[in-house]
């Protein structure tokens, strides 16, 4: 006998006892759905699991008649035979006979001696000749200097050049009757030996103020330009002051 419930056999009086009632079913339905998702996926990877791995392992099972026909045997090649020349015999020839008259005469081979003696003898008289030797000529070697550098030429120096005594031009008696005074600034060439080889006016003032300033830089020694110890050719600016007391 079959008992059927119905609503009618359980009176909710609140909505709480209706959560009460169907909270339990739920909770149950869930936790069954969620066992019967898991058991068929877990059977669908064991399933391929299975199958792939028969795959792998798996195997094949061949009968004769699959494997065909066996392959022909083929004999070795045999090597051609190559006939051999037997060596061929020698032939001895018969001498035949010469008449006496086709004969030459014999010819006697010269000794030693004999051919010592035909040498011509060797002459031992020599004719005093005129021998000249020259004596050698003296070549002129010629000493390049060092080339100079040009105005324009950057030389590099470690120390500059530096008059060995002050520069006391000689002031011109037109130029401070005129009352002229101020600076000339020359360029100079200080070679190695600290002597002065050009001087060039790069600002002059006039009244022979500026040939009484080339005349004084000219006139003392200088001490040259030291690059790596080494004295060096160089331009340098000179200014030479010209003043009125």
């Amino acid at each position: 006998m079959i008992t059927i419930l119905r609503a009618e056999h359980f009176p909710l009086k609140k909505e709480s006892d209706l959560k009460f009632f169907y909270q339990p079913f739920v909770r149950k339905a869930t936790i069954f759905a969620l066992i019967l998702h898991l058991v068929a996926a877990a059977g669908y990877f064991t399933v391929n699991a299975i199958i792939e791995r028969s795959r792998a392992t798996g195997t094949r099972i061949v009968t004769y008649a699959d494997l065909g026909p066996p392959p022909a045997l083929t004999e070795a090649p045999t090597m051609p035979d190559i006939p051999v020349n037997a060596p061929s015999q020698p032939v001895i020839g018969i001498p035949e006979p010469v008449d006496d008259t086709e004969v030459s005469a014999e010819m006697t081979i010269a000794t030693q001696t004999e051919m010592s003696q035909s040498v011509a003898p060797v002459v031992q008289d020599i004719e005093e000749a005129n021998i000249v030797i020259e004596a050698p000529r003296e070549e002129k070697i010629v000493i390049e200097e060092d080339a100079l550098p040009a105005p324009d030429t950057f030389v590099a120096f470690e120390t500059p050049p530096a008059p060995v005594r002050p520069i006391k031009p000689v002031y011109p008696e037109m130029a401070r009757n005129a009352g002229i005074e101020g600076t000339v600034i020359l360029f100079a060439l200080i070679d190695k030996e600290g002597k002065v080889r050009d001087v060039q006016v790069r600002k002059g003032i006039g009244g022979g103020l500026d040939e009484a300033a080339v005349e004084a830089v000219k006139a003392i020694p200088w001490t040259p330009a030291i690059q790596n110890n080494r004295p060096v050719s160089v331009w340098m600016s000179v200014p030479v002051r010209f003043r009125l007391r």
